[in-house]
């Protein structure tokens, strides 16, 4: 058995409906809120307790007008009928088992379509055509008839017509704030036993998270000093984590790094949760370093050569060959492109020579005879190009460069280039 309370959508009423959320709460912690003024939950279990409908629904009534709240109450066998009796009826309205399609009979057609699943307004135009006014003319038809004619909208509407369309509640999750707060008996101005505070925290903190399938994208500490401004800091983690032991370690290395100034009369220390990254590992792969412990080595590489010396490679929107920047660490990368099926293509691949390989190219009636660089000389025997690509011309950074793929007597195929501005032949990879 399911109850509804709906409050009437009159001025001043709409402000009623976090105390008529809490009132059915009261009875049971499986708690729909359909909408602002509507809300049903599960009285089965208060059987055993309270006894009967009645006497549940007596209940109900004084803990409402404890809280003076004015409102509809419907009891019945499924969520969907106790919503339709409590929006259409005054008072008090109990359908037991089997009185569903007298109860709802008076009920008109247009309250189904405003109901809850959307449902074509075409539809509603048919059955007006048909004669058909309110639930007591929709459930005298046969279901054989509706769903050839209507589909399963219509069968959804006849069986909510009836009174028979059973569904488990949709309890939403109340919002959970990940937060820890810690007044201390004196003032702390050493790191080592505010960290054992942290550590206790965190603890619990992550323990919540993963109890409820979340991670940590970030946590902000403020830190109330002896006789200065508040301490304020935050962390951002480039790969949400969930172990306390990493998360502390970064406060410890960032505190390290900059200290309070000042004793540590309270703590409070906030997470800002996310759904956990997941990855899967490939069986052929080798392992690669765990998340957390990966951000912990370049918090502690930061920490001797500087924050702004340690970043990440990210390819940039550019034509020009192995163009990159560098940006910091947890910044977000470029999207992926969408898959082409022209890079399919079966294509052979090629080990890049960082920095290119700077040599001395013999040139015959603008064709390359013979090359010598480190660890690459020979004869040319067959070459292709040149291949001739230029860029940002209207910059300091312009480029122009004709590239060739040459095959040396040594058995090997390269790509070498002569770089216009400079006036000079590198070798940029050698092909598999």
């Amino acid at each position: 058995m399911y109850a509804c309370l709906h409050l009437l959508s009159e001025p001043g009423e709409a402000a009623c409906g976090p105390g008529l959320l809490a009132l059915a709460r009261e009875f049971s912690p499986e708690v729909e809120q359909t909408s602002v003024g509507t809300v049903v939950f599960s009285i089965t279990p208060l059987r055993s307790i309270l006894g009967s409908s009645q006497q549940i629904v007596s209940e109900i009534c004084r803990r409402g007008f404890e809280r003076k709240l004015h409102a509809r109450l419907a009891i019945a066998a499924n969520p969907d009928t106790a919503i339709l009796l409590a929006r259409h009826f005054s008072g008090v309205t109990i359908a037991e088992p089997g009185e569903e399609p007298l109860k709802l009979a008076a009920i008109p057609l247009s309250s189904l379509f405003a109901h809850d699943i959307p449902v074509d307004g075409a539809l509603l135009a048919i059955l007006h055509q048909w004669g058909l006014s309110s639930c007591e003319d929709l459930a005298a038809l046969p279901e054989a008839g509706i769903v050839e004619r209507l589909g399963m909208a219509g069968l959804y509407l006849r069986k909510l017509a009836l009174g028979r369309l059973h569904r488990p509640l949709r309890v939403g999750r109340e919002e959970t704030r990940y937060e820890e707060r810690g007044d201390l008996d004196y003032p702390l101005d050493q790191l080592e036993p505010l960290l054992f505070l942290f550590g206790r925290a965190l603890s619990d903190l992550c323990g919540r998270l993963r109890a409820q399938s979340q991670a940590a994208r970030s946590v902000a500490v403020r830190l109330a000093l002896d006789g200065k401004t508040d301490y304020q800091c935050g962390l951002e983690f480039p790969v949400p984590l969930d172990e306390s032991r990493a998360i502390l370690k970064l406060l410890q290395l960032h505190l390290e790094r900059h200290a309070p100034g000042a004793a540590v009369t309270s703590f409070r220390l906030q997470i800002d949760a996310v759904k956990p990254h997941c990855v899967q590992g490939g069986l052929f792969l080798p392992p690669t370093p765990e998340p957390d412990k990966l951000q912990v080595t370049l918090a502690r590489i930061a920490g001797i050569v500087g924050e702004n010396k340690v970043s990440t490679p990210q390819l940039v929107d550019s034509f020009r060959p192995d163009g990159f920047l560098l940006t910091a660490l947890g910044d977000p990368l470029r999207q992926p492109e969408p898959d082409d099926p022209r890079r399919r293509i079966l294509r052979l691949s090629m080990r890049i020579f960082r920095p290119p390989l700077s040599a001395r190219v013999r040139v015959v009636e603008s064709v390359p005879k013979q090359i010598q660089a480190d660890r690459v000389k020979g004869r040319v025997l067959e070459w292709s190009g040149p291949w001739k690509t230029s860029g940002e011309w209207w910059s300091s950074g312009a480029w122009r460069r004709e590239e060739w793929d040459v095959g040396l007597d040594d058995g090997a195929l390269y790509r070498i280039y002569y770089e216009l501005p400079e006036r000079g032949w590198y070798v940029h990879g050698i092909y598999d």
